[in-house]
C-alpha cells in the first residue's frame, strides 16, 4: 500500500487554479522531495494531503484512507510553513498542551524524549520567543511528532536555517525515516540537502506535476554527458548507437545529441567524421542536481 496516493487532485481559489488534476505516489518508507519554484502549488498540495484543505476535486488517500478520518488524521504529522508556537510558553509547555490535547497516555513523558530527540533537551523551559529560527524548526518538528506519525508532511523545514541548523534538521529527518519507518514528504528550495535524503522525487510546475522519480534516476540523469551538435542529427544518432553499444545515447528537442557513461569527445568525433558527418559542437558538460530540476521546474530557481 502507498502512504500517500492522489488522483486527478484539483483546488482552486475563486478563478485561479491552484493544482491541476495533480498525480502523486508515495511508498511507504520514502523520504519524497517535492520540488517546485515559489507558487507552483507545494503548500497547497501539502495542506490537501494534511486534511488541512479540501480539494475542489480529485482524491488525496493517505494509507488508503482520507487524511480527515480520525485513525488516518493521528497517523500524519504536520509542519507546514511556520511552527505555530506559542512565543510566551516554554518548549517544553507547548508540547504538553498539544500531547493532553492529544490525548496521550504519558504526556510529559512524551514531551521530555521529544525535546531531548530534537536536540533541545536543555533549554525546554526556555520561552519560544527567545528561540532562535533553526531552535523554532526543531521544536516544531518535535511538535509534529507527538502522537509517534507514520507520515511527516515538511513543508520548506531547511528555510532560513544556518549551515549546521539545515545539517542537523536533515540528520533527524533521516534518523526517522531509518530507525522508526517514518514516511516523510519535504519539500525544500535546497536541492543540495534534498539530494543528501530524498529516495524518490516529485516535480509540481504550475499546478501539475511534472515527473516522479527515484533517486537512482536522478543520479543517472544528473551525470556528465558529452554534448553532440550536427546538421544530421538522426544519422549521427544512428552512427553513433552502432558504433559505440556500451554508451546511452539522447536526442534532445534542440537536435543536439547527449552522450553518457564515459564518451570519449575524440573518439566520437572521429566516428562521425568518418561517415562525413560535419560536427558543429563537440564539448563535455557536467550536470548538477540543481541545473536538472531547474529545467523541470521551467524557471530559474532562487536557492
Amino acid at each position: 500500500m502507498d502512504a500517500v496516493r492522489t488522483c486527478d487532485l484539483t483546488k482552486r481559489f475563486g478563478g485561479k487554479t491552484a493544482v491541476d488534476r495533480f498525480g502523486m505516489r508515495v511508498g511507504k518508507g520514502d523520504i519524497y522531495g517535492f520540488v517546485g519554484r515559489n507558487g507552483a502549488g507545494k503548500t497547497t498540495v501539502m495542506r490537501m494531503l494534511a486534511g488541512l484543505a479540501e480539494p475542489t476535486g480529485g482524491e488525496v488517500r493517505v494509507f488508503g484512507a482520507s487524511p480527515k478520518e480520525a485513525g488516518t488524521a493521528r497517523r500524519i504529522g504536520v509542519l507546514i510553513e511556520h511552527p505555530g508556537l506559542y512565543g510566551s510558553m516554554s518548549a517544553y509547555d507547548n508540547l504538553m498542551m498539544k500531547a493532553l490535547a492529544l490525548g496521550l497516555v504519558d504526556p510529559k513523558g512524551k514531551s521530555r524524549e521529544l525535546l531531548e530527540f530534537v536536540g533541545l533537551g536543555q533549554v525546554g523551559r526556555m520561552k519560544a520567543k527567545r528561540f532562535s529560527l533553526g531552535m523554532k524548526q526543531r521544536l516544531g518538528l518535535a511538535l509534529a511528532l507527538l502522537g509517534d506519525p507514520d507520515l511527516l508532511l515538511l513543508d520548506e523545514p531547511l528555510n532560513g536555517l544556518d549551515p549546521e541548523g539545515v545539517q542537523e534538521v536533515r540528520r533527524l529527518i533521516m534518523q526517522l525515516n531509518e530507525q522508526r519507518g517514518v514516511t516523510v514528504v519535504v519539500s525544500s528550495h535546497a536541492l543540495e540537502q534534498l539530494g543528501r535524503m530524498a529516495t524518490r522525487y516529485g516535480v509540481i510546475r504550475e499546478g501539475r506535476m511534472v515527473r516522479e522519480l527515484t533517486a537512482a534516476d536522478v543520479e543517472r540523469e544528473c551525470s556528465d554527458f558529452l554534448q553532440v551538435e550536427t546538421a544530421n542529427p538522426k544519422r549521427a544518432l544512428a552512427v553513433l548507437q552502432e558504433r559505440f553499444p556500451a554508451l546511452r545515447f539522447q536526442a534532445m528537442p534542440d537536435a543536439s545529441l547527449r552522450a553518457f557513461g564515459g564518451a570519449d569527445a575524440a573518439a566520437v568525433g572521429a566516428a562521425l567524421a568518418e561517415q562525413g558527418i560535419a560536427v558543429s559542437g563537440l564539448y563535455a558538460h557536467k550536470r548538477d542536481l540543481e541545473e536538472f530540476f531547474v529545467e523541470m521546474m521551467g524557471a530559474e530557481h532562487r536557492g
